[in-house]
């Protein structure tokens, strides 16, 4: 089977998915969450299914509205705790509130839905100043250019430079592609999204090294009239089982966390099943085929520089 037969479809599905991620990004939007606005976020237990507009028009005493809480769309969740129990709850988006104004929107909360048990379990709440959450953005774009730049800089030392970029531009193909369906979804982008980010590159430019090292070594054995090209098809089919193989299980596992887990890591889990199955398809169809291409260009200029010094003498 000859999978670098295909590679120029692959590489149009690459840069397809990455225009496709972009526009979606610029036209959309993304839905940030309070870690970078700033803002506070309340979760509190109810004991039954709740709608948005009932917990809107819970929060809408006068004296929550001298306020001004900057109320965002309540958000109602479920999920099954660790006994089995089915859980009911509500996600409530305001702006930064002090402790006083946190207590006064619980306390309401309570009025209507009943009051806390069992020591106020369920209830959680995060705030994040709007100064934190500007620099936090700063900072998650300057970790994920540095992460790329040093994988860019190991790949190169290890195999060569135009691996390295071949890997790090499958690398942002991927981060692009799950940016760019949180974006279609109007999922919430958090603190716990950047860490799926940086999981999700460590996981796929490990997959991608796995096929170079085998590259590598079946290029020390390689015959005198086997092209560079055939050495990597080979060396893909021999990795793609093991590669498909621990993506499939790895996204069975966070499948069983996405349903069975609590809310505060469905978002974690949805971008790492994304990831994790974009960087399985990088990985095989895009990284090593991009370097094929490169690699086939240098050569046929190289050959082309040869002929024309040839044809000057």
């Amino acid at each position: 089977m000859n999978l670098l037969k295909y590679r120029w479809l692959n590489i149009g599905i690459l840069f397809t998915v990455l225009i496709a991620a972009i526009v979606s990004w610029a036209v959309l939007g993304l839905n940030l969450g309070v870690d970078f606005t700033g803002g506070t976020n309340i979760r509190f237990p109810v004991n039954r299914a709740v709608t948005s507009t009932e917990v809107e028009e819970a929060l809408s005493t006068p004296e929550l509205q001298k306020l001004d809480l900057k109320l965002s769309s309540p958000q109602p969740y479920s999920y099954i705790d660790a006994e089995g129990n089915q859980k009911y709850g509500v996600l409530v988006h305001t702006r930064f509130l002090t402790a006083e104004e946190q207590k006064s929107v619980v306390g309401t909360l309570e009025k209507t839905f009943g009051s806390l048990t069992d020591g106020g379990a369920g209830l959680d709440i995060y705030g994040v100043d709007p100064l934190i959450g500007k620099e936090l953005v700063s900072n998650t774009i300057i970790a994920v250019i540095i992460s790329c730049f040093l994988i860019l800089v190991y790949v190169a030392f290890r195999f060569e430079f135009k691996s390295g970029v071949a890997g790090v531009i499958a690398l942002i193909h991927d981060v692009l592609f799950v940016i760019g369906v949180f974006a279609l979804l109007r999922k919430e982008i958090s603190a716990t999204f950047v860490a799926a980010i940086l999981t999700i590159i460590g996981y796929s430019i490990n997959d991608t090294i796995v096929i170079f090292d085998r590259i590598r070594e079946n290029l020390q054995f390689r015959k005198k009239d086997e092209s560079f090209e055939s050495v990597v098809n080979l060396s893909i089919l021999k990795t793609m089982r093991r590669s498909l193989n621990t993506s499939i299980t790895t996204v069975l596992a966070i499948l069983a966390l996405y349903f069975v887990g609590g809310p505060a890591i469905k978002e974690f889990c949805l971008a790492l099943i994304i990831g994790v199955t974009a960087g399985s398809y990088s990985s095989i169809f895009v990284a090593s085929p991009l370097w094929v291409v490169w690699r086939n260009w240098e050569e046929k200029k190289r050959l082309k520089g040869k002929v024309a010094a040839a044809g000057t003498k």
